[in-house]
């Protein structure tokens, strides 16, 4: 079944190959997008943006190609046991830290209605099973933090899952950096429960430019203990931080690694534009490293 499952939501997402936005994501990224002013801004301000221009910025240039790498790093975890057993309770609980729109979110959010409209055609997901899901994002901007709320809202909405498979339970925003959060995560975790995914897209660099290596790297072991038995933490960055990357993995004890990915290019010029580059993730399960540190 995890072959055939695979297959049904690869030629879905990832037709031939190359990484596509539903329908419905690439409408409510338009929609964003035609809101914003289509002003000149640096290259500094569409990745990290203050002000509404930069913010289109990031969404033309960024965000299918966070979004997209998001996707294909967990596309092998969201189809496991460990991903069914967690969400088998009925509630999903992402932690985004460095959210930005909301851009892991909503990549999860989507292939995870792809998923279960998936099981069901194959008579592997019960019938009217629902699952809330309870987001915490995490920026230092309000701009970053507002649009992500807005495009989630606008998903579920609008989204193809209009039929209730899926629910927002919640919408939690902070509006503090990391690691000086962590307080704040805790108390969120106490009243929820353990966060299932756990997702550091494009932030480590900012992170240990403030924090320091060894700041950042207490933040993050720290972090393991708000992940759920079968939860994951996902780092995600681009290639001209692979070095920072590998520092980070081996100093919390994991491994990371390279990949190489081909998507269609958002807005689109003409049909058949695409483009293929490389990146690199750390994915990992710490409830398994505490217990080796444990014993």
């Amino acid at each position: 079944m995890d072959k055939v499952l695979k297959n049904l939501i690869k030629s879905e997402l990832c037709p031939n190959g190359i990484w596509q936005l539903s329908d419905v994501m690439e409408s409510i990224l338009k929609r964003q997008i035609h809101r914003l002013p289509k002003n000149k801004v640096s290259e500094t301000e569409a990745r990290y943006p203050k002000n509404p221009a930069g913010m289109r910025a990031f969404l033309v240039k960024f965000f299918t190609r966070h979004y997209f790498q998001a996707q294909n790093s967990l596309f092998d975890y969201m189809i496991s046991q460990d991903f069914l057993d967690a969400i088998s309770f009925g509630h999903l609980k992402i932690l985004d830290v460095g959210s930005g729109p909301a851009v892991a979110s909503l990549a999860i959010t989507d292939m995870l209605s792809c998923t279960i409209s998936h099981l069901e055609k194959l008579g592997e997901w019960p019938n009217h099973n629902v699952i809330k899901i309870t987001y915490v994002l995490n920026d230092t901007s309000g701009l970053c933090l507002g649009t992500g709320q807005h495009m989630l809202t606008d998903y579920f909405c609008f989204g193809r899952i209009n039929d209730r498979r899926i629910i927002t339970d919640r919408i939690i925003s902070i509006q503090k950096a990391f690691p000086a959060n962590l307080h704040q995560l805790r108390r969120i975790k106490y009243n929820i429960g353990t966060y299932d995914l756990i997702v550091f897209s494009y932030v480590i660099s900012p992170l240990n430019e403030d924090e320091g290596f060894k700041g950042l790297i207490d933040g993050l072991l720290k972090t393991r203990e708000l992940c759920s038995h079968n939860g994951r933490i996902l780092i995600l960055q681009d290639r001209f931080q692979k070095s920072l990357l590998r520092r980070i993995s081996e100093a919390i004890g994991t491994s990371s690694n390279k990949h190489e990915l081909t998507q269609c290019v958002y807005p689109k010029r003409n049909e058949n534009e695409a483009y293929t580059y490389t990146y690199y993730c750390c994915l990992y399960k710490p409830f398994d490293q505490m217990i080796v540190k444990a014993g």
